[in-house]
């Protein structure tokens, strides 16, 4: 495992294989960047699953980020668990660049699963999954790291 120390008690390192299997389980919102039409990054929050080496996510197919992925499917993730105490701020990332894929079929599955990761429960009563689509991204490359700051007490 790599890490680095700066002249202000700050450590970055690499996380293990169990660290970022970790943070991709939590219960917590995703950021998704992607490229406007004038070629903008714009970044857009969301639940999240990471299964089989790739991220997904669900959206309406009208919703602006998603006619962007249409036109551009260059895009990136992060998810960032943060832990702040009084004597320290620690935080742990995963991120993934790659290009998204717009797929039709498999939305009841991961909207499941999604409502199991962050609700407890399986299927929402009078919510439909009917015209939705899944944003699945399977990262040419991903990258974790983690950083800690110690705070000097007085």
């Amino acid at each position: 495992m790599n890490s680095t120390r700066s002249g202000n008690s700050s450590t970055r390192r690499e996380l293990s294989e169990i660290e970022r299997a970790d943070v991709l389980a939590q219960p917590i919102s995703a950021t998704i960047a992607f490229l406007d039409g004038e070629g903008f990054p714009r970044m857009v929050p969301c639940w999240f699953l990471w299964t089989e080496e790739a991220f997904h996510t669900t959206s309406d197919p009208d919703k602006y980020h998603v006619k962007c992925l249409s036109a551009n499917s260059r895009g990136s993730f992060c998810i960032e668990v943060e832990d702040v105490t009084p004597s320290r701020r620690s935080n742990r990332q995963v991120k993934g660049v790659g290009h998204f894929e717009i797929v039709q079929g498999g939305v009841t599955e991961i909207a499941s699963r999604l409502w199991s990761k962050y609700l407890g429960i399986t299927r929402v009563a009078g919510l439909s999954n009917s015209g939705r689509v899944v944003l699945r991204m399977r990262p040419d490359s991903i990258s974790a790291h983690g950083s800690e700051l110690a705070f000097k007490r007085k």
